[in-house]
């Protein structure tokens, strides 16, 4: 097994994150170093065909993009993101603000979880991102499907911001109305 050489942890921040070995997704929480489990291929269709329906519809959508936090030792990396801007201004930058994103996506991996009903759910929330899907299996287990669970940002005056979920709908369906939609115009 290979070796990982880090810098002191009290040190450790998002910019560190790129001199890390390859082939593993790092996150840093609260300055806390996650590695992130390898997915399963259920989970790495499901990302694809959300970033090629949302590509399909003139999205700017990417898998594993970085949302920064305030701190300097706090990020996140959705498995789906969608830039509000020019992506030639941030091609060379591993992580954004969250005013970057119009949309995060995560879907659940059920041998790790990892709060995306909860923590990530608040976390992209307090960054004043506007939807947040949630890609889970279906009740029957579908290989080819999933539940997309559809949120939008919710600020109701002194209340910290949250999501409200708009619907779930299957990601087979969803992707028939982003076709639909895109064939009308």
């Amino acid at each position: 097994m290979p070796s990982i050489n880090l810098p002191p942890i009290e040190d450790l921040d998002v910019d560190d994150l790129a001199s890390l070995p390859e082939g593993y997704r790092y996150e840093l929480h609260n300055g806390s170093l996650v590695i992130m489990t390898p997915s399963i291929y259920w989970h790495k269709w499901m990302a694809r065909r959300l970033v090629d329906m949302l590509c399909a519809a003139g999205l700017e959508a990417l898998q594993d993009t970085g949302v920064r936090g305030e701190r300097p030792r706090d990020n996140r990396i959705p498995d789906v993101g969608v830039l509000t801007g020019d992506l030639a201004t941030v091609a060379e930058d591993a992580n954004l603000p969250g005013s970057a994103f119009q949309l995060v996506a995560e879907i659940v991996s059920e041998n790790s979880m990892n709060g995306e009903y909860t923590d990530k759910a608040q976390w992209y929330a307090e960054r004043g991102i506007p939807e947040y899907w949630i890609v889970d299996r279906t009740p029957e287990r579908a290989r080819d499907d999933g539940l997309v669970h559809l949120h939008r940002l919710a600020l109701s005056g002194a209340a910290a911001p949250a999501y409200v979920r708009e619907r779930t709908v299957r990601l087979s369906e969803l992707e028939a109305e982003f076709k639909a939609k895109n064939e009308s115009l």
